[in-house]
């Protein structure tokens, strides 16, 4: 079996690391596997570093924490300890587990907590209610307002409609933003609930919030906004102009994986040398799995951003008018999903003035050459070409079943027989999935400028997926995939890598 000169392994380890994130919420974990599970996030270093932090913003539970902060101790301090020190100041959200177990943690790397500001009396801390839990949300910025939302998403909806109120009730000047996130929610009622209570806070922002969402919201919703922004001005609020739409900054996306996964990322101009910023990472069925972002970054910092990302993904810069086409297929696979990620809420002021309405991606493949009928051979290598192409180095399937398949191709078990139960098994039942995926990853080959006759190849490796009288291990291209994804896991066993463990998303 020929291998590819370079395989890249990043999005499997990105997912390893929230897998790894996933078993440390499970009951019952020893010392024993908590020690290897650092082991491996210290393997991966910074790139591992930050969603650990991340749930540490996040998480309520002391118990927890308490996980995650031992985690900690696998990182060099330098990178980490003023984040856990911040978490410990700032978040007052949190009950008195929680607030114990950063005590704890932060008391055994050093620091005195028995000091100013940790001994400061914060009345209410750790057995506040909704309303002190709400304007401590705020407090801590556009990192605690998601973090919030993203608990108010999972509330029931009596719970919701009362945070609605505590947050006009506040008096915080956050609680339009926050509102305005609410906005976007998928039930009427808490969309409504949303636009009454903008409709009580005297503020020029809360009247800015309700004519942007008056100029691209749902025609059933007009009425309501519009009597609530007219409250305003009754009460003497001053409504500013309408909100002038920046054009985009640019646009990335990854081809989609041998999973069906790819990621998303969308710049917008907010000001002169700012840009507002939404990741996603999205999957072909499954629609919107996960997003971060950023309210203002430099274009400086954005780039920064962009790199790191790099790290992990093979972003392609494109148009930006493709990868809104992009999130709405998206959005349209995300229609049996309760909600959307937190996130994508807060940010969706990104798309002000563009139509988001949920489609699947439309035919673009149009005007290339007639594709003719390949003989295996001609197959065959373009496979192998493909293979070694950036726009197919996540092409593996990394579900636990192709582990045991690899390690029976390891022990050296009849390889045509297992390639064949490999196909029958993994292959065939997502035939008509793969060739979607093979047609979607050439139409980002012909909008970034690729050889025309090249992609033409691609499309009629992937027509010839259909009425294949062939067995699906004898097809070039399913083959090559299937000897691809073993390979990956077989060097994977060698290193002594856990099985991945998917988590919940």
């Amino acid at each position: 079996m020929q291998q590819s000169e370079k395989v890249d392994n990043s999005l499997k380890e990105r997912r390893d690391i929230l897998d790894l994130l996933g078993r440390l919420k499970g009951e019952g974990i020893s010392i024993e596997e908590m020690e290897q599970i650092g082991r491996r996030f210290q393997e991966a270093g910074k790139r591992a570093l930050r969603p650990l932090v991340r749930e540490l913003w996040r998480e309520n539970s002391g118990e927890l924490i308490a996980k995650y902060a031992y985690i900690l101790d696998f990182f060099d301090s330098e990178h980490w300890l003023d984040q856990l020190i911040q978490i410990a100041l700032k978040r007052q959200d949190l009950a008195a587990d929680g607030k114990a177990a950063l005590m704890i943690a932060l008391e055994g790397y050093g620091v005195d907590v028995s000091s100013a500001p940790f001994s400061q009396d914060k009345s209410g801390s750790g057995t506040s209610s909704l309303g002190q839990q709400v304007q401590g949300a705020m407090q801590l910025g556009e990192e605690g307002m998601v973090t919030f939302l993203d608990d108010f998403l999972s509330h029931p909806p009596e719970v919701q409609q009362i945070v609605i109120r505590e947050l006009y009730r506040s008096g915080d000047r956050h609680a339009p933003l926050m509102l305005q996130a609410m906005l976007w929610h998928p039930e009427r009622e808490v969309v409504h609930a949303a636009l009454q209570a903008l409709g009580r806070i005297r503020d020029p922002q809360a009247a800015g919030v309700l004519q942007d969402f008056l100029a691209q919201c749902d025609r059933d919703l007009l009425s309501v906004a519009d009597k609530a922004l007219r409250r305003l001005r009754f009460l003497g609020v001053a409504v500013p102009p309408p909100r002038e739409h920046l054009p985009f900054h640019a646009g990335y996306a990854t081809p989609p994986d041998g999973d069906g996964y790819r990621s998303l990322l969308l710049s917008r101009w907010a000001g002169a040398d700012t840009v507002s910023v939404l990741y996603m990472q999205v999957h072909e069925r499954r629609g919107v799995l996960a997003a971060w972002g950023a309210g203002e970054l430099t274009v400086e910092n954005f780039l920064a951003e962009v790199e790191g990302f790099r790290l992990q993904d093979d972003l392609i810069e494109v148009a930006p008018e493709y990868l809104i086409d992009l999130i709405r297929d998206a959005l349209h696979w995300s229609r049996d999903l309760c909600y959307l990620p937190a996130d994508f809420y807060m940010r969706r002021g990104i798309f002000a003035g563009v139509d988001l309405s949920p489609a699947p991606l439309a035919e673009r493949l149009t005007g290339l050459p007639a594709p003719r009928a390949l003989s295996f051979q001609e197959g065959e290598r373009l496979a192998q070409r493909l293979f070694e192409d950036p726009f197919f180095s996540g092409w593996y399937m990394a579900a636990q079943r192709v582990y045991d398949f690899a390690e029976d191709y390891r022990k050296g078990k009849d390889s045509e027989q297992v390639l064949e139960r490999f196909c029958a098994e993994l292959i065939t039942p997502e035939l008509e999935l793969i060739r979607e995926r093979l047609l979607i990853s050439a139409d980002l080959m012909l909008h970034c400028g690729r050889d025309v006759v090249e992609v033409a190849k691609v499309v009629g490796l992937a027509d010839s997926m259909v009425d294949n009288p062939l067995p699906a291990y004898l097809h070039p291209f399913l083959r090559r995939f299937a000897l691809e994804s073993m390979e990956i896991a077989r060097e994977s066993l060698e290193r002594g890598d856990e099985l991945p463990l998917r988590a919940v998303e």
